[in-house]
């Protein structure tokens, strides 16, 4: 039995959990895993399914899902039975074992991957407030690849439109399991930047009051200090209705006055109704969509409302278009921690292909509207997959992304923010140690879209595997120590929390590492630790 903290209506309240279950219940009658992640090895490099998130084991397991979380999904609310839950691990060990039986030598191991967009980066922070309030976060809660884009990988950026790989090899204290990393890093944010048309969707509903209302005021200002002049700005507030409060206003600089009282003036009230707010956010939208401008709607609420699948439609419709650039959709959740509820915003920045963010206090509003204001806003790289290639007697034994596939039409292709890096950390493993030579090849391609002109780009890089193995590891350590620091996390276990704190200790070697004193910070007041 193991103690966890859970949330019902809002309230936190204490239950207790079997560890147990059937391992038939963590699969849907089609064969496929319900919520992706550690798919079952067959063995053999034959035909595989989609991989969701988390991480997914065994290139031969042909099972697809998606997400991030140890947890079984949650059903959709019967109001929106056709919407999917946002994506969630289930984890289960490979049962079967990976030899070199049946492999074919003179066939490499191609696969296709892809992270989720490089500014979801809303989990890590949701489940910061958690722990901080004494709370355990569920496992579902827990997107291991936002916390690859939450907490910055460093590497150094290529030249202006373009995009470097940077892939890392390391062995393991197994001796037929390889860590292995691919960072695909976008050029450094153009100055000046290109002018924006934003267009804020604020939940003013009465669920906001209190800390709700604090942090979207908070935003709201965040990223008027962002703005220059000639920007456009349109806003509608939305509870049981909506109101129109700006109108193509035009921003005359930084902290333009007119939106900073708009900031000071909200109030929560009313109840709920998203889909007059989306209907009256996009409308503005449109009317005042400027070509060759950086189109954002902000949608900033504490979650509380329902998403069905015509809203998800309707997001998704709007966040594309075969001519011109979408207006991608920007997700602020605002808690607080307890009574939250992330579907709403996983969903509609999932379907408006826009960043996910979470504030747990005013001030990270100001961290990811000033500070890291083009990776929350502006893309570098449309629609980027990576293919791998790589030795016969490999296998992809887990995988930290969001999924992969040996059929690429089975991977979407996400978007790259400036000054930032996709990170796909993953653990290979060979069917067997002796068969590993060091002078094959490991090949690492990269296709892109250009993000105006929708021109098709690529770049590749070929190595051996001895060369990954004597090369430096500029990344992978804090990546590893990021990985053990979200996987602790889903499973609650004292021991995890404990390796993940040494191994969070053992990557920052000056002692000087914001980040990753942060991370121990946080495991050492999570209850189990």
């Amino acid at each position: 039995m193991k103690h966890r903290s859970l949330r019902l209506f809002g309230v936190p309240f204490l239950a207790f959990a079997s560890l147990g279950g059937s391992l038939a219940a963590c699969f849907a009658v089609d064969g496929s895993t319900s919520a992706g992640g550690f798919a079952e090895a067959s063995g053999g490099n034959g035909p595989v399914g989609s991989v969701g998130a988390g991480a997914g084991e065994g290139h031969g397991g042909g099972f697809h899902g998606g997400g991030g979380g140890g947890d079984l999904p949650t059903e959709p609310p019967p109001s929106d039975p056709a919407v999917p839950v946002p994506s969630q691990d289930a984890g289960t060990d490979a049962s079967t074992e990976f030899t070199c039986e049946g492999l074919d030598d003179s066939k490499p191991v191609v696969l296709y991957l892809s992270a989720d967009d490089s500014n979801s980066m809303g989990s890590p922070v949701h489940v910061r407030e958690l722990i901080h309030l004494g709370l355990e976060p569920m496992a579902h809660e827990i997107r291991t690849y936002e916390f690859l884009n939450y907490y910055k990988i460093r590497y150094q950026a290529p030249p202006a439109g373009e995009l470097a790989i940077f892939p890392e090899l390391a062995n393991t204290a197994v001796e037929n399991e390889l860590d292995f990393q691919i960072a695909v890093r976008s050029y450094d944010a153009v100055e000046p930047r290109r002018p924006m048309t934003v267009t804020f969707v604020l939940d003013t509903s009465g669920s906001m009051g209190g800390p709700g209302i604090e942090r979207e005021r908070a935003a709201v200002k965040a990223l008027a200090a962002s703005l220059s002049e000639g920007d456009v700005v349109n806003a509608v507030t939305w509870n049981t209705s909506n109101n129109v409060v700006l109108s193509g206003h035009v921003v005359t600089g930084p902290n333009d006055p007119k939106i900073v009282a708009l900031a000071d003036g909200l109030q929560a009230n009313g109840g709920t109704d998203l889909h007059s707010g989306l209907v009256a956010g996009y409308a503005l939208a449109e009317q005042h969509y400027g070509p060759g401008r950086l189109n954002r709607m902000v949608l900033i609420s504490d979650g509380g409302a329902n998403v069905g699948q015509t809203d998800a439609d309707f997001i998704g419709e709007k966040s594309k278009d075969a001519d011109k650039e979408g207006i991608y959709l920007v997700g602020v959740g605002t808690g607080p921690a307890g009574s939250y509820e992330d579907r709403l915003m996983d969903i509609v920045t999932d379907k408006g292909r826009g960043a996910y963010i979470y504030l747990d206090d005013p001030a990270e509003a100001a961290r990811m509207f000033v500070d890291r204001f083009d990776e929350t806003m502006e893309v570098a790289a449309r629609g980027v997959q990576v293919e791998l290639t790589m030795p016969w007697y490999f296998q992809m034994h887990k995988f930290y992304g969001e999924e992969y596939s040996e059929n690429p039409e089975e991977v979407e292709p996400q978007h790259l923010a400036p000054s930032d890096a996709m990170i796909f950390n993953q653990v290979l493993k060979a069917c067997d140690p002796a068969q590993i030579v060091q002078a094959d090849t490991i090949t690492v391609r990269a296709r892109w879209k250009t993000p105006l002109t929708y021109l098709d780009q690529e770049t590749a890089i070929t190595t051996t595997v001895g060369e990954l193995l004597s090369a430096q590891k500029p990344g992978l350590p804090k990546a590893k120590a990021i990985v053990a620091f979200a996987e602790a996390l889903k499973s609650g276990g004292h021991q995890a929390l404990v390796d993940a704190h040494a191994l969070a200790k053992a990557a920052n070697t000056q002692g000087d590492d914001p980040e990753l004193l942060e991370v121990l910070s946080i495991l050492e007041k999570h209850p189990q630790y």
